[in-house]
């Protein structure tokens, strides 16, 4: 037996002799032992429930915000191949482009009218901008699509619509 069972044997000894000097007997002395004992148990338990809370909610949480990252990411992803397939999507004008191919693709931005349109590529911007402030947004490679009544300025490179205008403003110098 070592010195601390030897103590708590005294003292569990000591407390029968003080019941028995005050006129209680062993068992009401046991019973406020087991007293002692449910209301330590209750308190354990009362701590293991608190902390069962604490680490349910800390769950919760940290489930929540693997759904929200995930969730972004998804969308994130989704985002950036829907941007690759506008990208692989655009439009390059090449020797093989035919007129009917650019009016389809100017056509998928802007309610063209009805006819067939006169298109030619810009191959000197800097000529035209000198002589022509509708041009002064135009750049190398875009193609003017030149219709009776309107004229436009497709970019294939980027698949924009770079200027559009109707004939009456065509012709006029850059001030």
């Amino acid at each position: 037996m070592n010195l601390y069972e030897f103590e708590n044997n005294k003292n569990d000894q000591e407390h029968i002799i003080d019941a028995e000097a005050f006129g209680q007997s062993e068992t009401s002395f046991a019973h406020s032992e087991v007293e002692k004992i449910k209301k330590k148990l209750e308190k354990r338990k009362k701590q293991q429930k608190k902390i069962t809370v604490i680490f349910g909610g800390l769950s919760c949480v940290i489930f929540i915000l693997v759904g929200f990252v995930s969730y972004s990411q998804y969308k994130l992803y989704k985002l950036s191949r829907d941007e690759q397939s506008y990208v692989s999507s655009a439009v390059v004008i090449t020797a093989s482009t035919t007129p009917e191919e650019i009016i389809k693709f100017l056509g998928r931005h802007i309610l063209l009218p009805e006819g067939n349109p006169q298109i030619a590529q810009v191959k000197d911007v800097e000529k035209l901008r000198e002589t022509q402030a509708f041009f002064k947004n135009a750049e190398n490679g875009d193609v003017v699509v030149l219709y009776e009544t309107i004229i436009f300025i497709y970019r294939p490179s980027r698949d924009i619509v770079v200027a559009s205008g109707d004939l009456s403003g065509f012709g006029q110098t850059k001030p």
